[in-house]
C-alpha cells in the first residue's frame, strides 16, 4: 500500500512541486471524477526500476481512500528528459485491461542451439495481453532447452493463465527465433595476391615513364646549352 496525497488548488504549479521532489499525476476510469494526486518521486522511480512497472497493479491510499489502480503512461520533459507527470488507470478485480507483460527465456546456457553458435533473435520482447485487472501475469516464459538453430517460438508455444489472451488474434505471431551464426567471408588469398602483383607492376611503370622523361628533358637542355655556345 502506498500513501499518495491529493493535489489542491492551492498545492502549487507543477513546476513548484517538481522542485520538491514530488510528481503531479492523475488517476481516472470506472465512471468516476479523475482525482489529481502527487507522489514521491524516489518512491515511483523505485516501482519504475523494479521490472514490469506497467503490468503491475498498485495500491494507492488517498485521504483514507483505498484505490486499486494501473500504470497507463509517463510523461518527460523534452528537454532535460525528467518525469514530469504520470496517468494512472483505476481499476477493480474485474477489471479487463490490456498490458504489455515481459517475455522471459530460461535455459539459454543449455540450449543446443545456442551452444552450437546460434543467436536468440527477439522479435518481441513483449506480448500485448487482455486480461482481467486481477489476472496480470508477472512475466511469460518460454524453455530454450530443445531449441535448435532454425527454431521460432511462436505465442502458441507460450502458456498463457486462463483468461489471459493475446489482443493480436488473427495470426500465430513469432516472438522469437534461433538463427544461424553470421560469418564474414575471407578474401581469396590469389585474388589479394595477384592484385598487390599487378599494383606493384603499374607503380614499377610509373616511375620508370618519370625517370624517362626526367633524363630526356636533361638531353634536351643539353643541346639548348650547346646551341647558345656557339658562336654567331
Amino acid at each position: 500500500m502506498y500513501k499518495v496525497g491529493q493535489r489542491s488548488v492551492e498545492g502549487g504549479s507543477n513546476k513548484s512541486l517538481l522542485k520538491k521532489g514530488l510528481i503531479p499525476g492523475i488517476i481516472y476510469g470506472k465512471d468516476t471524477e479523475p482525482t489529481k494526486i502527487i507522489f514521491e518521486e524516489k518512491i515511483l522511480r523505485k516501482l519504475m526500476d523494479s521490472g514490469g512497472f506497467y503490468s503491475k497493479i498498485l495500491d494507492l491510499e488517498i485521504n483514507g481512500k483505498k484505490e486499486k489502480v494501473l500504470p497507463k503512461e509517463l510523461q518527460y520533459h523534452p528537454v532535460t528528459d525528467k518525469l514530469i507527470h504520470f496517468d494512472f488507470l483505476r481499476v477493480q478485480e474485474n477489471t479487463k485491461v490490456t498490458v504489455e507483460v515481459l517475455v522471459e527465456f530460461l535455459n539459454q546456457d543449455s540450449c543446443p542451439g545456442l551452444k552450437k553458435g546460434g543467436v536468440l533473435n527477439l522479435v518481441r520482447r513483449l506480448v500485448e495481453l487482455s486480461c482481467n485487472a486481477n489476472n496480470i501475469p508477472e512475466k511469460l516464459q518460454y524453455d530454450l532447452k530443445e531449441s535448435e538453430i532454425g527454431d521460432a517460438v511462436k505465442i502458441s508455444n507460450i502458456e498463457l493463465p486462463e483468461n489471459v489472451k493475446p489482443t493480436i488474434s488473427d495470426r500465430d505471431f513469432v516472438i522469437a527465433t534461433i538463427v544461424p551464426p553470421t560469418v564474414e567471408a575471407e578474401p581469396e588469398k590469389g585474388s589479394s595476391e595477384e592484385a598487390a602483383a599487378e599494383g606493384g607492376e603499374a607503380t614499377e611503370g610509373k616511375e620508370e615513364t618519370k625517370t624517362e622523361s626526367k633524363d630526356e628533358g636533361k638531353k634536351e637542355d643539353k643541346k639548348e646549352d650547346s646551341a647558345d655556345k656557339k658562336p654567331k
